[in-house]
C-alpha cells in the first residue's frame, strides 16, 4: 500500500445551541435539546484528531445521529417497537433548527439549510473523512504491524461505507439540493467512495505483493484498484479546475502508478507463460505509465487545493516501483535474445480484469435508532415549532486539526509498503 493520501481538510460549522421556537417548552424538551448540544460539540472535537480511537468516535457518532433522528424521522407509536414497513416518514420537525456548513471545494463561505438530514449528512461525511485521516495516521507509523494494517484496510472500507450510507440514505431525502460541487454534490461522494474503495485495496495488493501471490492475480488487482482511482478523477472532472484539480492529479497519479504496476506483474506473468516478445510489451507500457505518473506527481506538488502539500514520489514505494519495472525488462530483453527470440508486438497486452479474490466493498453502515429521549408525547409536543430564518451566510475559520506525521523510514519488505 503506498503510505502517503491525498487527505482533503474537515469542513466547518458553527456552534449550534439548538433552541427551540416553542411557546411551551418542557423538562424533556430542554434535555433533549442540551443532550443534542452536548453531544455534537463532543463530536466534533473528536473528529478534529485522527488520533482518536474509533472505539471513541463511533459511539459519539451514533449518539449523535439518534438524538437527531425525531428531527428527521416521524415518531409514531409503531416506530417505537417496529420500523414502519417502507421504513419512517420523514419528520414534521425536520425545518426547526438551521444548520450552517462549509464544504471542502466551495472555500470558507457557509452554506445553510434549514434541514436536520442536511447536519446528518454534513456530519456523516466528516466521520468519514475522519476514517480516511485515522488509516493515514496508522500508515504513517513506524514498523506498522499485521493489526494495524488490518485496522487501515478496515478503516477505508468503513469511510467507503459511511460515504454510501450519505449516497443512499440521505441525499435523496434533502429537501433542497446542496449547491454544485459541495461535499453532498453526487459526483463528489461518489468520488469519495471510489477512492476509499481503492485504498483499501492498496493494502490487499501489498499483502498479495508481500506473500509472494501469482503475478496474475497481483496485476488484476492493481488494474482494478487503478479503475478505481481513474473512476474516482473521472467524477471529478466536470467541476473547474481551480477547486479539484489537486485531487483530481492525486487520483489521476494513483491510477497511473497502480496500471505500471499491473503491466509490471502482467509482464512476469507472460515471461512464465514463455510469451517473452508480449512480456516486453507489457513492461515497456509499465514504464510508460510511470513516466506518466511521474508527470502527475510533479504537477500534484505545485497545486494548492483542500489538501497539505506531499511529495509523493518521496515515498519508497514509487522509488521502488522504477527499478523493479526496469529489472523484470531486462530480464524480459535478455531471456529474449539467448533463449525466445520473439518480435516484439505493437499490440499492448489486455490486462484482466477479474481478480479471483481480493477485491474489496464498503463496509455497510445503517442509521441507528431513535433515542430513548424520543417518544411519542415529545414528538408530538414539539409538533408546530416555529421554523426559524436563515441568517447571512459566513466566513468560517478553517478546522484546527491535529496533524498528521509522515514516516519516511525505509520498509523492510519486498514491496516498499509500510505494511508488513
Amino acid at each position: 500500500m503506498a503510505h502517503w493520501f491525498h487527505r482533503n481538510l474537515l469542513k466547518a460549522t458553527t456552534n449550534h445551541k439548538f433552541e427551540l421556537k416553542h411557546n411551551d417548552p418542557t423538562d424533556a424538551t430542554r434535555k433533549l435539546c442540551s443532550d443534542l448540544r452536548t453531544c455534537r460539540i463532543r463530536l466534533l472535537d473528536l473528529l478534529k484528531n485522527p488520533n482518536n480511537t474509533s472505539t471513541s468516535v463511533e459511539p459519539a457518532f451514533i449518539s449523535y445521529l439518534s438524538l437527531l433522528y425525531g428531527f428527521i424521522w416521524e415518531v409514531d407509536a409503531l416506530s417505537e417497537e417496529n420500523e414502519q414497513i417502507g421504513g419512517p416518514n420523514p419528520s414534521k420537525l425536520r425545518n426547526v433548527f438551521v444548520f450552517k456548513w462549509t464544504h471542502t471545494l466551495l472555500g470558507q463561505g457557509t452554506v445553510s439549510f434549514a434541514d436536520s438530514v442536511y447536519e446528518a449528512a454534513n456530519i456523516s461525511v466528516i466521520l468519514g473523512l475522519w476514517f480516511m485521516k485515522h488509516a493515514a495516521m496508522i500508515a504513517s507509523k513506524n514498523d506498522i504491524t499485521m493489526s494495524e494494517a488490518k485496522e487501515v484496510y478496515i478503516m477505508m472500507r468503513r469511510a467507503a461505507g459511511i460515504f454510501t450510507f450519505v449516497q443512499t440514505e440521505f441525499l435523496p431525502q434533502l429537501s433542497n439540493p446542496s449547491p454544485l460541487g459541495s461535499d453532498l454534490d453526487p459526483r463528489v461522494i461518489n468520488a469519495y467512495v471510489n477512492q476509499c474503495t481503492a485504498e483499501a485495496q492498496e493494502v490487499t495488493v501489498a499483502r498479495a505483493v508481500e506473500l509472494k501471490h501469482k503475478p496474475s492475480l497481483i496485476s488484476a488487482l492493481a488494474n482494478e484498484t487503478s479503475k478505481l482511482f481513474f473512476d474516482a478523477a473521472n467524477t471529478l472532472r466536470s467541476f473547474k479546475a481551480e477547486i479539484s484539480g489537486q485531487w483530481i492529479k492525486y487520483l489521476e497519479f494513483k491510477s497511473k502508478f497502480y496500471q505500471s504496476y499491473s503491466y509490471n506483474y502482467c509482464g512476469e506473468h507472460l515471461l512464465a507463460m514463455d510469451k517473452c516478445g508480449d512480456a516486453i510489451r507489457a513492461l515497456k507500457e509499465s514504464e510508460l505509465c510511470l513516466i506518466k505518473a511521474k508527470t502527475f506527481c510533479a504537477e500534484y506538488s505545485k497545486i494548492h487545493g483542500p489538501a497539505p502539500r506531499v511529495k509523493p514520489d518521496q515515498h519508497t514505494v514509487f522509488k521502488r516501483l522504477s527499478p523493479l519495472v526496469a529489472r523484470t525488462l531486462d530480464k524480459c530483453e535478455r531471456e529474449n535474445i539467448l533463449i525466445y527470440h520473439h518480435s516484439v508486438p505493437q499490440e499492448i497486452p489486455v490486462l484482466d480484469t477479474k481478480a479471483t479474490y481480493g477485491l474489496v466493498s464498503p463496509i455497510d453502515f445503517h442509521m441507528p435508532g431513535c433515542n430513548s429521549l424520543w417518544y411519542l408525547d415529545i414528538y408530538k409536543t414539539l409538533t408546530g415549532t416555529e421554523t426559524p430564518k436563515i441568517d447571512k451566510e459566513q466566513d468560517l475559520p478553517l478546522v484546527k486539526e491535529e496533524e498528521i506525521s509522515q514516516n519516511n523510514k525505509e520498509p523492510k519488505n519486498e514491496s516498499g509498503c509500510t505494511l508488513q
